[in-house]
């Protein structure tokens, strides 16, 4: 069995779980483009609706690898990320397939429309190389680490929003996202304290600390949740309000187990906001959770995902 799971390792170094937020934001931004948009310049055809998720994944794809091949020390520190980290997959091949994955990603992208290759262009250049390589390393610092993630997640939504009809101008609603984004972001830098720290870098958790840091992200959630409503983004505001809670109990508790929890069930959350617009997007949640538990434990006898804190 592991033999067979070796196959895949080509496929599981995108991190596909990851995948779960950018398919609701571009989903949520296609929601909101053909509820508020005047569908004018909407791609009424599957190559420009559907395309544009397939290029999105493949862009998005290589940009994760390049993150990986970037942030393998830290994981070898926090025993995470096994396959770049460990050495069971050679470096030199990970810049090959995000290469090929970015090429292929942007290409495709253009393929459908100047506007979405430009905006997919945006996010390589944002999240791949600025967040990651010299002399940006935007993820090595406290605030420009959290304005990259919140920008990341401002162009997933527009992009969702161009594509169905909304105006291709840059949208308010998306600063919705854009806020929630940034909240996540916070929270996703406390587990990894340890070695961060040990390896120079200055992510918003280790500058301000797991209590300053969790209290932020509830500041951001409360934000989110009242713009969610002032812009009528229920496919926001209901799932944003429901865990709501949870970030209040992680600002009070301020321990890393409980602000783990927030974070995996505000991704929860949101991915079942779309569901319940978008059923399709069942499968390839189910198809992707039930195919990654698969491959970690028969790779490396690994339980992930799982919704544990510890």
């Amino acid at each position: 069995m592991k033999s067979i799971a070796r196959m895949f390792d080509w496929l599981f170094l995108l991190r596909p779980t990851l995948f779960y937020p950018i398919w609701t934001y571009y989903l949520a931004g296609h929601w909101g483009g053909q509820t508020f948009g005047r569908g004018e310049n909407g791609f009424h055809h599957s190559m420009g609706i559907w395309g544009s998720v397939g290029a999105l994944s493949l862009t998005v794809g290589s940009i994760y690898i390049f993150n990986q091949i970037q942030d393998r020390e830290t994981d070898r520190v926090n025993h995470k990320l096994f396959l770049l980290s460990d050495g069971h997959f050679p470096v030199r091949w990970a810049y090959i397939e995000a290469a090929v994955f970015a090429v292929l990603g942007l290409c495709w992208g253009f393929l459908i429309d100047v506007k979405v290759g430009l905006m997919l262009s945006a996010l390589l250049l944002l999240s791949g190389y600025c967040y990651n390589y010299a002399p940006f390393r935007w993820k090595d610092h406290a605030i420009m680490g959290m304005l990259t993630n919140g920008v990341s997640g401002y162009v997933l939504y527009s992009l969702g929003w161009m594509t169905a009809g909304g105006e291709p101008a840059l949208t308010w609603r998306a600063l919705a996202y854009m806020v929630a984004g940034a909240c996540v972001y916070l929270n996703t830098t406390l587990p990894d304290l340890k070695g961060d720290a040990a390896t120079g870098k200055v992510t918003f958790g280790v500058r301000y600390g797991v209590k300053a840091t969790a209290r932020w992200a509830l500041v951001l959630e409360v934000l989110t949740v009242v713009m969610a409503w002032q812009l009528k983004e229920w496919i926001l505001f209901w799932p944003a309000l429901a865990v709501l809670p949870l970030f209040i109990w992680g600002a009070c508790c301020s321990t890393v187990e409980e602000v783990m929890r927030v974070t995996k069930y505000s991704v929860l959350a949101l991915a079942v906001g779309v569901c319940v617009v978008f059923p399709a997007f069942l499968i390839p949640v189910f198809v992707v959770f039930f195919m990654t538990r698969w491959y970690y434990k028969a790779r490396f006898n690994f339980d992930y995902p799982n919704f544990k804190t510890s």
